[in-house]
């Protein structure tokens, strides 16, 4: 497993949310488009889910960190699981 933090000290929230998109597009959903493509229905259902849980997490954070101005600075994001290629 390979786990991913992003480390947020002095960025902005615009900033966090685009590096935190670009992540999420290149896990979860390069893993959604291959499994798309190789028509592989139970695996594209999988990953749909996980992608909304990602981005459902990110939304949260987001928000958790708004309503919180000290959080700003040390703000984490949750470790994400880079799929292996043959998980379900």
């Amino acid at each position: 497993m390979i786990w991913r933090r992003l480390r947020m000290v002095d960025i902005d929230i615009e900033s966090w949310a685009l590096t935190r998109a670009h992540h999420i597009v290149l896990n979860e959903g390069l893993s959604l488009a291959q499994a798309a493509q190789d028509l592989d229905r139970k695996r594209s259902r999988s990953l749909v889910y996980e992608l909304r849980r990602v981005i459902t997490a990110a939304i949260l954070e987001a928000h958790a960190a708004s309503t919180r101005p000290d959080v700003s600075q040390s703000m984490q994001p949750e470790p994400m699981l880079l799929h292996d290629q043959g998980a379900v």
